[in-house]
């Protein structure tokens, strides 16, 4: 190693001012290792250079001085001129390579040594996941794996390669641990055309939502309510019992309500009867305890015409005499794109984890669905897993990984997706649910998210404001908004719980 400085006075146990050798400056880098060696106390410090300055005690920015009068003595006595910079202690180094917490500063004049390769320090690292290694020193810093259960957050702004961070993320996962993947891909870009990741993609707009998720999309396009909204849960309750075919509620058929929900093949134009209908309703609750919803709706014909008939007679038997019944009819049937489009959605949130259980890494491409139905995909397939959790209250060992995650787990505007994310970042730790919400902005996230996620990859941000919410949760050791407007692509500053050295430092991700 090579000695670059000294420490200076005013020193603490986290924070070292050191003055830099005459010579060494070109060397010095921000964020670059070092170790600086106290012999009275026998101690080895680690620690990363930060906050680099260049002084000359004869130019003031306050002073007014006979070189600004004398421009020719600017070329002279440059030998005044000298760097200093804070050393921000990582640890005390032990013999066996451990670091231990600073308790006592080091002491002035003690030497500062520049770690320029693994081989200049006996580092003992948890072994983990190897995303990146240090910028300048090539040390490798792995994630420990447990803390992908706390959650993951990767903020940047466009181009700073953050699905390349979350791809090598999902790369070290499948092969060191025994975690299971699953990638919402918001664009259609960043992860369906990755090499390995080629025939574990299913396309969003083939995906079967539940009940609950087309009840609440259909719901808003057609700002129902009270009456309204009872009245469309159970239309389309009806509608996926009897897969489409309308004839029982016709007062000329007259088949039970088995055959009923058997269903019948093609398209029958059918006059409907408030009265079939109100039968259906009252048998209604005993038929749903032995039909399988989600199963069902893979074998329904969605036709817009039909099911605007069977929830204009449900709104007149339930809503009595609301004066927004044509309202809702109306609009219901301006929804024929959305309610058709469900005609190709034949894979369910079921198939969706069965084939997760089987290869351990499932894509979503949400790009082929439009933005308001991307929330209820995302909503719809984390909720089975939830219902899987709470069924057999076992651990899933499952990583959720969001793109775009702002869309997604919002503090305004992204329901319903928001509130099972939420979920999942406040309890998903108990259950082996991990979360990876990828992101341009902090600042978007909800406080319930924010909040708990633990480890975070950072590059350069969209507005300070981000960086402000990431201090609110990170102590981010001098780290500021200035230093992140260099980096280069792939470059992250890596903090927080799954980081081994505990403050941020500067890594290059792997190349995959």
């Amino acid at each position: 190693m090579k000695p670059i400085g000294v420490v200076v006075s005013g020193s603490s146990p986290v924070n070292v001012p050191i003055h830099v050798y005459k010579g060494c400056e070109n060397q010095v880098m921000e964020e670059a290792f070092v170790i600086i060696k106290d012999d009275e106390k026998n101690t080895d410090y680690f620690g990363v250079i930060r906050s680099l300055r260049m002084n000359d005690p004869l130019l003031n920015q306050s002073q007014r001085s006979s070189i600004i009068d004398n421009p020719e003595l600017a070329k002279q006595g440059r030998e005044v001129v000298f760097e200093t910079s804070y050393v921000r202690v990582l640890g005390v180094l032990q013999p066996n390579g451990q670091l231990t917490p600073p308790r006592q500063p080091p002491a002035p004049r003690s030497e500062v040594y520049l770690v320029e390769s693994p081989r200049d320090v006996k580092l003992a690292l948890e072994t983990g996941l190897e995303l990146g290694e240090h910028k300048f020193s090539r040390i490798r810093i792995p994630l420990k794996p447990e803390a992908l259960k706390y959650h993951v957050g990767v903020v940047g702004a466009t181009g700073t390669g953050k699905s390349k961070l979350v791809v090598a993320l999902v790369n070290e996962v499948l092969e060191k641990t025994d975690w299971k993947v699953l990638v919402f891909d918001h664009s259609g870009q960043d992860y369906v055309n990755v090499p390995g990741f080629e025939g574990k993609v299913l396309d969003a707009s083939e995906i079967t939502l539940d009940l609950e998720s087309i009840a609440e999309y259909l719901k808003k396009e057609i700002s129902a309510k009270e009456a309204g909204e009872d009245a469309l849960y159970v239309s389309l309750i009806l509608y996926i019992l009897s897969k489409g075919d309308l004839r029982k509620f016709s007062e000329s058929q007259d088949r039970s309500i088995t055959e009923f929900a058997k269903g019948v093949e093609g398209k029958v134009e059918v006059s409907i009867s408030e009265n079939k209908v109100g039968e259906a309703l009252e048998k209604m609750p005993v038929l749903l305890e032995t039909v399988d919803l989600e199963e069902e709706m893979k074998k329904v014909k969605w036709e817009t015409s039909s099911l605007v008939k069977l929830f204009e007679t449900v709104i007149n038997i339930v809503a009595g005499k609301s004066t927004s019944k044509r309202k809702y009819v109306t609009f219901m049937s301006l929804q024929k794109e959305y309610i058709e489009s469900l005609n190709k959605r034949r894979i369910s949130s079921r198939d969706i984890l069965e084939r997760l259980e089987k290869d351990r890494l499932v894509v979503l491409d949400l790009s082929t669905v439009r933005q308001e139905e991307r929330k209820y995909v995302v909503y719809s397939v984390l909720r089975r897993i939830w219902d899987r959790i709470d069924e057999a209250k076992k651990p899933v060992n499952t990583l959720v990984v969001v793109d775009e995650a702002h869309n997604y787990a919002c503090y305004q505007g992204c329901y319903p997706s928001s509130s099972i994310i939420e979920r999942t970042a406040r309890e998903g730790r108990k259950w082996g649910l991990g979360l990876v919400l990828a992101s341009q902005r902090m600042i978007d996230f909800s406080t319930d998210v924010r909040n708990n996620i633990n480890t975070f990859f950072f590059s350069k941000l969209q507005t300070p404001g981000d960086l402000d919410n990431l201090k609110g949760v990170l102590d981010l050791g001098g780290v500021e908004y200035d230093d992140l407007a260099i980096l280069a692509t792939r470059e992250f500053y890596f903090a927080g719980l799954g980081n081994p050295l505990k403050y941020p430092v500067l890594i290059e991700v792997k190349q995959v």
